[in-house]
């Protein structure tokens, strides 16, 4: 039987509790950003987020954390909060948005729950290439998404790469959408999700990640699409059997803050937090790669894993492209248009 992480953050304060704390006001001093008080000269961020501490992005978190002590003479400091000690996805980035969890990071299709246009990522086979997708987020789709979440109240600070998503499932090798047909799939609670496979012929069910194992293993979903690196963290391999590499979304975490969070610290403070990012970010976009290639070399050992032919890969294409016309208007056709221009 697999072992349940603790709920129990180190500070001793429980998830729920964290949870409702996080949207009095009181709490926006006490667990969000710890201010510097008299005579103290340590600033403490807490950053929360969903995944175990053995893989990449929470070692590129680490090296945040290292380098931003280093830049600031240890005047701030980083508490990093795996495995979603601090509450779900959805709960963490409501606790950031209001500036009382100083720092999370979610993929694009969570972020969009508050900022609809940058549903435009989780399109299926939007990105042609990794190769073409850090440019353009420190370019003008960077540009854009910053300023999307300044208006709903987060500062983007960063971006870590996470790669493509795959089709996976307990009952069968995915080769066409026709083999989609009937199977429950766990996805985000996405609605471009939601609607793209129901277009592959499958009942897409949303779910938090922390749920996945237990679903799959007592049936409630038949499969779920995931990164490789996450798939080999979560130890999803033993409840699933079937990898078919579809690759029909390129992902990547977007790393936040609040804008009220942002506001409450120093320019000096600010660029020190800047800095010390970019040397995480160049870390991981060097490291994810690799991380990827491992994780697919290991899984092909513990799994059944297809390859996906190249016509076989546009009969997907085209069997979702109704769901871009469909998602147009609440994107904003500039911007789609924007996002299939750098990365299409």
């Amino acid at each position: 039987m697999r072992r349940r992480l603790s709920t129990k953050n180190p500070a001793g304060i429980g998830r729920r509790n964290f949870v409702k704390l996080s949207l009095g006001a009181g709490a926006a001093a006490s667990i969000g950003l710890s201010a510097p008080a008299i005579g103290q000269q340590v600033r403490t961020l807490k950053f929360g987020h969903m995944l175990p501490a053995d893989n990449v992005y929470h070692k590129a978190l680490v090296l945040f954390g290292d380098e931003l002590g280093k830049v600031s003479s240890g005047k701030m400091k980083l508490e990093i909060f795996p495995s979603s000690q601090l509450g779900n996805i959805a709960e963490m980035m409501q606790s950031v948005q209001a500036g009382s969890l100083s720092m999370s990071m979610a993929v694009p299709a969570w972020y969009s729950n508050f900022i609809k246009p940058i549903d435009a990522f989780t399109l299926p086979y939007m990105v042609s290439s990794v190769d073409k997708l850090r440019p353009a987020l420190e370019g003008k789709i960077g540009a854009e998404i910053s300023k999307f979440g300044e208006g709903a109240g987060f500062k983007v600070i960063g971006y870590w790469l996470m790669g493509g998503r795959h089709i996976v499932n307990k009952v069968r090798p995915v080769n066409t959408p026709a083999d989609c047909q009937g199977l429950k799939i766990r996805v985000i609670n996405s609605q471009v999700y939601m609607q793209a496979f129901r277009a592959l012929g499958a009942n897409p069910v949303a779910m938090d990640p922390s749920e996945l194992y237990l679903a799959l293993q007592q049936g409630v979903v038949d499969g779920f699409e995931y990164p490789l690196p996450d798939l080999v963290s979560y130890k999803l391999y033993e409840v699933a059997k079937y990898l078919s590499l579809d690759q029909h979304t390129t992902d990547f975490f977007i790393i936040s803050t609040s804008t009220k969070t942002w506001a409450g610290l120093s320019a000096e403070e600010q660029g020190m937090i800047a800095k010390a990012m970019k040397t995480a970010m160049e870390w991981q976009w060097k490291a994810q790669p690799e991380e990827i290639a491992n994780a697919l070399a290991k899984l092909r050992t513990l799994m059944t894993v297809n390859d996906i032919a190249p016509a076989n890969k546009e009969l997907f294409v085209k069997q979702t492209r109704s769901i871009y016309q469909q998602f147009e208007a609440s994107i904003g056709k500039d911007f789609l248009a924007l996002v299939m221009k750098e990365l299409g």
